[in-house]
């Protein structure tokens, strides 16, 4: 029987960046390779798919994500980040164990039902899940059934949280970059401020969006890093804004991408500046099978853990993708309440919520 926690400390000193998850890789395979009766196979990116076949009927797939956050630890805990500026500040180095510990107890107790165990890299705005589908490796199991889990320090250990439908938003995240024309502080009108113009649509998108969405279906708008200008006394030639929109609906997703464009082009328009839009990374949202998620509830209360009702989350998971393929099911997974969330330098989740996913996992599968 694996000793998860230890593996997991394992896995939490190696924290390591999106597509780069070498070393992790190389962790896990050397436990897979001592499991009877599960084959797995890489890719020539990060990312390992393993099996376990009874039968030839369908297969349920279980997924972990792989990647880290760049994030300087300050967790102190005695198993630390050995890698610089790297961190497992989104739990995935639990995900990782839990997904272990199930391979573990399924080939120890052999349930009649095919598994797909699949340890997918770059789930943190990298893409990992669509590179992963594009290989289509995956088409060649019956998947009817796709599962995710996501520790959060929200909920107390022993305690599971999910909901049908939609709980993970779709997440848009964008740079724009404006080109105005640089001038002396002293002469402003010799130049175009490129800062004005950032300042002026970051304004006019949060009117526009309480103008034009409805409450009832919230829509996010978030700038969370701007640049512009090189010294203080100088008109800024150039401003950059990064940042997310997060919505619950194609249709609004579709309506906030066509707002962002007409309002940077009306704006630079009026100062005659150009601009050039950047569309990144954006996730299906993460939709949960009702019948799924009513057999989880089930299961909860047998295994004797709590159920609590989980609300819709802004946040986005590329599981979306895997959830818009296949009926499937993400649940959040108390990992003790603490005042650290996720993406913070001091997260770190109590090592017991392990045993409740590998067990909750597990109850899936009957």
């Amino acid at each position: 029987m694996l000793d998860l926690k230890k593996i997991r400390r394992e896995l939490h000193q190696i924290p390591e960046m999106a597509f780069h998850e070498w070393e992790t890789q190389k962790l896990i395979c050397s436990y897979l390779d001592k499991m009877e009766g599960i084959q797995y196979s890489t890719f020539r990116f990060p990312g390992i798919v393993a099996t376990y076949q009874v039968n030839e009927g369908s297969y349920k797939l279980f997924r972990a994500d792989m990647d880290a956050l760049p994030f300087t630890e300050e967790t102190y805990c005695e198993f630390q980040s050995k890698n610089q500026g790297w961190m497992h500040a989104c739990g995935h180095d639990i995900h990782m164990a839990i997904l272990l510990g199930l391979m573990d107890k399924v080939v120890r107790e052999k349930p009649n039902q095919n598994l797909v165990f699949l340890f997918q890299p770059a789930e943190e705005g990298k893409g990992g899940a669509e590179r992963i589908i594009s290989t289509n490796i995956l088409t060649q199991f019956q998947i009817t059934e796709a599962y995710a889990l996501h520790v959060t320090c929200d909920l107390p250990v022993g305690t599971i949280s999910s909901k049908a439908g939609i709980i993970f938003a779709i997440p848009q995240e964008f740079s724009v970059t404006i080109h105005g024309q640089a001038a002396h502080a002293a002469f402003p009108q010799k130049g175009k401020d490129a800062l004005m113009a950032g300042i002026q649509i970051f304004n006019l998108m949060h009117s526009s969006i309480q103008r034009l969405f409805s409450p009832v279906e919230p829509v996010i708008f978030h700038v969370g890093h701007l640049t512009a200008g090189r010294i203080c006394n100088a008109v800024a030639e150039t401003c950059v804004l990064e940042g997310t929109h997060r919505t619950l609906t194609k249709q609004n997703h579709d309506q906030m991408n066509d707002l962002i464009e007409k309002t940077i082009s009306h704006v630079t328009s009026l100062y005659e500046m150009t601009y050039e839009l950047d569309w990144l990374s954006n996730y299906d949202p993460v939709v949960n099978n009702a019948e799924l998620c009513n057999k989880l509830v089930e299961r909860v209360y047998i295994a004797g853990y709590c159920y609590q009702e989980a609300e819709i989350a802004m946040t986005g998971e590329d599981f979306g993708f895997f959830t818009s393929l296949y009926p499937g099911l993400l649940f959040w997974l108390g990992g003790g309440i603490k005042k650290s969330g996720l993406h913070s330098s001091k997260f770190l989740p109590d090592e017991d919520c392990i045993e409740s996913g590998v067990n909750i996992f597990y109850d899936m599968i009957k």
